[in-house]
């Protein structure tokens, strides 16, 4: 199994043929009070904003630089994203704030995607009012994939309940977790490990794509925005995402999704096989 760098946040899993194709390393554990960096990504910067929880001077999180309690109203702009795996031997991402006044490490569960309200407008009434559609979000990212396939003179892929009902379970796992993983904490395929449970088991090819992204409405288009996210703004994954989705090989989808309110995080899961 290879599984590659994360965008925004993202991991994907490479093609696997029959199986796992390649290792990953553990890191030890270490008796080290201070946070380490499993893998760190660059991202374009994008806006977020948050109301509560510390930003660290840098990865160790033993240093607070700024309260986001104190920025209410400021944009905050990421360009980068960590896995760290903290003192207490748990994973957990992180964001970088990298532009702007208030620079940081903060957990991305404290973040919401897009700038801050004006003063005087209520955020939470607006998102109250929104709810989401996983079948439209679906809808809206089969559609952008399966335009891209076509230009590529490539099969379109098919649906497949069970694969979307395995993909829905996958992206709870991973927003149970706070993380994006393919792997349980042995290292084994969480796909292969839960395909039989779903019915999906007459497979020799799958692959495997994971997306979360913070929200201060459930309104906005998260099916348009993993679509892009992995078939345009890839690169730091090598095209791995990309090359899933438009991989002749591969022809059942299923899209999954789980929204995390107590984060304000929607997870994506995205589970393809011959």
């Amino acid at each position: 199994m290879k599984i590659l760098r994360q965008l925004k946040l993202v991991l994907v899993l490479a093609l696997a043929i029959g199986g796992i194709t390649s290792g990953v390393t553990p890191v030890a554990a270490s008796q080290s009070t201070k946070a380490i960096v499993l893998k760190t990504t660059k991202v374009s910067a994008t806006a977020y904003h948050a109301t509560k929880g510390k930003i660290y001077h840098d990865t160790t999180l033993t240093k607070v630089a700024h309260n986001a309690k104190n920025y209410p109203r400021t944009t905050l702009y990421v360009t980068k994203h960590a896995t760290i795996r903290k003192a207490n031997h748990q994973r957990a991402i992180y964001y970088y704030i990298g532009k702007g006044k208030v620079k940081g490490w903060i957990w991305h569960g404290y973040l919401k995607a897009g700038k801050p309200a004006k003063k005087g407008t209520s955020v939470a009434k607006s998102a109250a009012k929104a709810t989401f559609d996983a079948t439209k979000m679906s809808q809206n990212f089969l559609v952008i994939v399966n335009q891209e396939r076509a230009k590529l003179g490539v099969a379109p892929l098919t649906m497949n309940d069970k694969l979307t009902n395995l993909a829905n379970q996958r992206a709870k796992d991973n927003a149970d977790s706070n993380t994006l993983s393919h792997t349980d904490a042995q290292g084994n395929a969480m796909f292969e490990k839960e395909a039989d449970q779903f019915g999906v088991g007459d497979w020799s090819t799958w692959s495997e794509c994971l997306y979360m992204s913070g929200y201060n409405s459930l309104g906005f288009n998260f099916g348009k925005d993993a679509a892009d996210g992995y078939l345009y703004d890839d690169a730091d994954s090598d095209w791995g995402h990309r090359l899933n989705l438009i991989s002749p090989t591969t022809t059942q989808i299923g899209i999954g999704w789980y929204v995390k309110a107590k984060t304000s995080t929607v997870y994506n899961a995205i589970d393809q096989t011959n």
